[in-house]
């Protein structure tokens, strides 16, 4: 029964990713979250009570360099609201060349609600969550963002340009939390957002599955993602007229950041606590 539930995810899978192609065909581009923006980022871990024991990223006291990707997730004509993602991916958090990869969306910070995508008009209107489960030893939960009451917001034409904004500043901060399947969030660690980096890196692939340290995705709409993700992100690569260049010039880009983010990693006991909004 087990191959065949097995065999049953993995034809699902295919046809989400063969769905999810033909959506980044049409589109000559990214499936979902078609455009955005990269920012430099640090993530803060104070070693939290709240924090799943058994993943090491959320729970071991470090600070990590990280860059993160905010975009619209349909692309609804502005200044209509939308689905409002941000994509982190935390910098050689478990060695050289392991990253983390976290996508939320912007969705409540309630029980149940928590699992469902809300629209939103700005970057700091909503929390922002996964949706869908984690796992770290015997620990099940939902990773969420949530906006920092203190981060500065100022006016400006859209979303993003008042993300640019509140970012030049230094003192734009959103706060990872985790949340029981049917609890609310808490925080567990900072995610500073700094400065705007060169538009090139909106064509990097983010991975859910590119994870580590004791986290993992659970469940079995996870298992659909694991097939789909990729088939997508194939599509758009050929579908697109530049789009190998487009893939090519983010991981270009990528280690340029990679290589810079190395030579400034000092050791950093300065961890900040993240408010709990």
């Amino acid at each position: 029964m087990n191959s065949i539930a097995g065999l049953l995810n993995d034809a699902a899978g295919t046809l989400t990713g063969l769905v999810l192609g033909a959506v980044a065909g049409v589109r000559r581009g990214k499936a979902v979250h078609p455009e955005g923006v990269v920012h430099r980022a640090r993530l803060v871990v104070p070693g939290s009570s709240h924090a799943p024991q058994g993943a090491e990223l959320l729970a071991k006291p470090a600070a990590h360099g990280a860059i993160v990707r905010f975009s619209r997730s349909v692309g609804l004509p502005r200044p209509l609201p939308d689905l409002l993602g941000m994509s982190i991916r935390v910098l050689d958090c478990y060695g050289l060349n392991q990253h983390q990869d976290l996508l939320v969306v912007t969705s409540a910070n309630l029980p149940v609600i928590h699992h469902v995508f809300l629209p939103a008009g700005d970057v700091q209107q909503r929390p922002y969550s996964s949706s869908l489960p984690f796992k770290a030893g015997d620990d099940s939960f939902l990773v969420g963002v949530l906006p920092s009451k203190t981060s500065p917001r100022p006016q400006g034409g859209d979303e993003l340009d008042r993300l640019g904004r509140a970012a030049a500043t230094g003192q734009l901060h959103f706060n990872v939390a985790v949340a029981p399947v049917f609890g609310r969030f808490r925080g567990v660690a900072t995610l500073e957002v700094g400065e705007r980096l060169p538009q090139g890196l909106d064509g990097l692939r983010f991975d859910p599955f590119k994870t580590g340290g004791g986290l993992e995705l659970a469940g079995r709409i996870n298992g659909l993602r694991r097939r789909a993700y990729p088939m997508s992100q194939a599509s758009w690569r050929f579908a697109r007229r530049d789009g190998r260049r487009v893939q090519d010039e983010a991981d270009r880009l990528l280690q340029a950041e990679l290589e810079r983010d190395r030579k400034l990693r000092q050791p950093d006991s300065h961890a900040i606590s993240p408010d709990h909004a």
